[in-house]
């Protein structure tokens, strides 16, 4: 966006100069620049600089096609930049806004583990709480030391986790963290409380 802004600021001078040297011309009876020309080049993105060239150098002021014209030409432009800079703010935050984690049911989570590509479980109870019953296949990382034991326990940062915990609380806050680490495939499936499956104690 920058880059273009630039090219379009040189141009409008361009254009305003352009209208100088033709009013320059004028005065002294030379060669002059045809009006398509200059009417043109307001239109393609050089509206700014051509209304500047007739106010500043009182150029075609009374020329009643460059009178309607070049506003004209200056209002498009505006409009137009207006469009793009929005159109190109939206893609930006939609393609800058921060990954997050996706909420699934423990239904959910149980066909990813059984039917889905290779996954981790991702337990982040205290490891009293995991010893007293666990989901088979689980790996426990208390929800304390996720950020200190995550990239050793999990280093393929584009690993599938299914997190949980007791309630909900505990995992929602560990998948944001995840997210945070630069885990891109984080899904939370919440407490174990609402796991109607087979548990390993």
């Amino acid at each position: 966006m920058l880059e273009l802004i630039v090219v379009l600021v040189i141009w409008n001078i361009l254009v305003f100069i352009l209208y100088g040297i033709d009013k320059r011309r004028a005065v002294k009876g030379k060669w002059r620049i045809s009006e398509n020309m200059l009417l043109t080049c307001a239109f393609i993105a050089g509206g700014i600089g051509a209304f500047m060239g007739m106010m500043i150098f009182r150029h075609k002021t009374k020329n009643i096609k460059f009178k309607t014209f070049v506003p004209l030409a200056l209002v498009i432009n505006i409009a137009a930049a207006v469009f793009v800079y929005g159109e190109r703010g939206i893609e930006e935050n939609v393609f800058e806004q921060e990954p997050a984690y996706i909420r699934i049911t423990p239904s959910e989570a149980r066909e990813m583990m059984h039917y889905g590509e290779d996954v981790v479980i991702l337990d982040v109870r205290t490891a009293e709480e995991f010893a007293d019953g666990h989901i088979a296949g689980a790996v426990l990382l208390p929800s304390n030391v996720i950020e200190a034991g995550a990239g050793e326990v999990i280093p393929d940062r584009g690993q599938t986790i299914l997190v949980y915990c007791r309630s909900g609380a505990r995992s929602a806050a560990a998948a944001r963290i995840l997210i945070e680490m630069g885990y891109t495939a984080v899904y939370d499936f919440g407490g174990i409380m609402d796991w109607s499956y087979e548990i390993v104690r």
